[in-house]
């Protein structure tokens, strides 16, 4: 598994998060699992990471605030942000903060695969 590309999967709901390593793994991939923000970026994968799947809203540093420091941080990682949320706005305030994509849950599985593949095959 060494030097394999890495998708981080960042959600504080740990069965939304387990569900896509799952996911993501069945597809061939190398994933890991962060409940959050936080997390992530104290384990120091950032550099190795080929994709980060976030939830927008999670406690602590919310999935969009992550985007925008990957972003500081000069990282070409792309970012997949998803939510449950409803408001007006989330989807621009998610792409603005430089995701590449945004989805709602419940996820449509078949898209974002579609979505996932074209990020990890760019």
């Amino acid at each position: 598994m060494a030097g394999e590309p890495l998708i981080s999967i960042i959600d504080d709901d740990q069965a939304m998060r387990s569900a896509l390593v799952r996911l993501i793994r069945s597809l061939g991939y190398v994933a890991r699992g962060f409940a959050s923000a936080e997390e992530f970026i104290e384990a120091g994968v950032m550099p190795g990471c080929s994709c980060v799947v976030t939830d927008v809203q999670m406690p602590g540093m919310s999935g969009i605030h992550l985007t925008r420091l990957i972003a500081e941080r000069q990282s070409q990682v792309p970012v997949i942000l998803i939510t449950a949320r409803t408001e007006p706005g989330i989807e621009e305030r998610a792409i603005a903060s430089g995701a590449v994509a945004f989805f709602r849950k419940p996820l449509d599985t078949t898209a974002f695969i579609e979505c996932l593949e074209m990020v990890m095959s760019a």
